[in-house]
């Protein structure tokens, strides 16, 4: 099985971590830290694997690197400014254009990319979104945005127009429970569905998305908060695995790991049980094959590696090995 590039954002130390994934035995090997100036924050790898994206705080900044075919190390291409602090970096499914969702700045900008990766100069930024928390496309032209503070999903429909690539759906955006807080979301599968995980309830709710028009229908909405526990919640990172069977969430609050199957007729989700693991997770990933599940603890600066359950999805430790300071992000190739 060919080795998987594994790359650990970290903001306090001001690096992107990149470490090399035996997906045969679980081994983990760091393979470089590439320094970069500000606070590293979220990272994306473009579809082709060719590519990864970083969003850097203080000096609010979008950065690329080129991704070596042999051991997934890192070359710098290029960065720009962002107008906001880069809480969350998506990409449209061509590869021709970068987002950014600022969450202390309240705005969602583009950003073109070059052949070779390099992102140019923001073109189209839009303000007054609410704690704009994530900015994930779809396959058919379209880009979801939460709002946290709004406890809104806004959805836009991806233009040809290289000054405004972005046009408001028709309703522009869906309401959730007010004080959700909606945080990160992926889509299903095959697309039809979109699950949003919502940061200040730890709950995740599942919408159908109808590609033709934009729209999203919730269809359910599931507590995941660990039993018995009676802190405020503090969602962070939601992944589906490869197989599109399970779903997992972290909870900063708890330092738990929710995990949640999908029913494979009509969708259902089923809380399966909570795990404990590292201290304060923010980021997480699940690897190519689908064996392995890395959490990363923002305060315990340490990345967990579990191997996942095939037929279960259940998670066990496996290997654990230390990072920077305060990491953020993890990223692995999605395929």
């Amino acid at each position: 099985m060919t080795p998987v590039p594994l790359y650990v954002s970290c903001a306090g130390s001001r690096e992107v971590q990149a470490f090399v994934l035996d997906p045969r035995d679980g081994k983990l090997t760091l393979a470089q830290r590439l320094p970069l100036p500000g606070a590293v924050l979220h990272l994306k790898l473009t579809p082709d694997r060719q590519i990864l994206l970083a969003g850097t705080r203080d000096e609010d900044a979008l950065h690329a690197m080129a991704v070596t075919p042999t051991y997934g190390t890192l070359r710098r291409l290029g960065s720009t400014p962002s107008p906001g602090a880069p809480t969350y970096v998506g990409i449209a499914p061509e590869r021709d254009l970068a987002f950014v969702a600022s969450y202390g700045n309240n705005l969602l900008a583009t950003f073109p990319l070059a052949r070779d990766g390099a992102p140019g100069a923001a073109r189209h930024v839009l303000h007054e979104l609410p704690r704009a928390h994530a900015a994930v496309s779809h396959a058919r032209g379209w880009l979801l945005v939460p709002t946290l503070a709004a406890d809104t999903i806004r959805v836009y429909a991806l233009t040809p127009s290289a000054r405004a690539p972005l046009t408001p759906a028709v309703p522009p955006s869906v309401a959730v429970r007010p004080g959700s807080g909606p945080r990160h979301l992926v889509f299903s599968e095959n697309q039809q569905r979109a699950y949003c995980l919502n940061e200040l309830d730890n709950s995740l709710d599942a919408f159908d998305f109808n590609a033709d028009n934009g729209q999203l229908l919730l269809r359910q909405s599931l507590s995941l908060r660990p039993p018995g526990n009676q802190e405020a919640p503090w969602a962070a990172e939601l992944r589906l695995s490869p197989s599109g069977r399970f779903l997992y969430a972290t909870d900063r609050r708890s330092s738990t790991l929710a995990c949640v199957a999908i029913a494979p007729d009509d969708g259902r989700l089923a809380l399966i049980g909570h795990f404990a693991t590292e201290t304060q997770p923010r980021g997480m990933a699940v690897s190519p094959c689908g064996r392995w599940l890395a959490v990363c603890g923002q305060t315990s600066h340490h990345l967990s590696l579990y191997a996942l359950d095939p037929a279960s999805g259940l998670p066990s430790e496996h290997n654990r090995v230390p990072t920077g300071d305060e990491p953020i992000c993890v990223e692995m190739p999605a395929t």
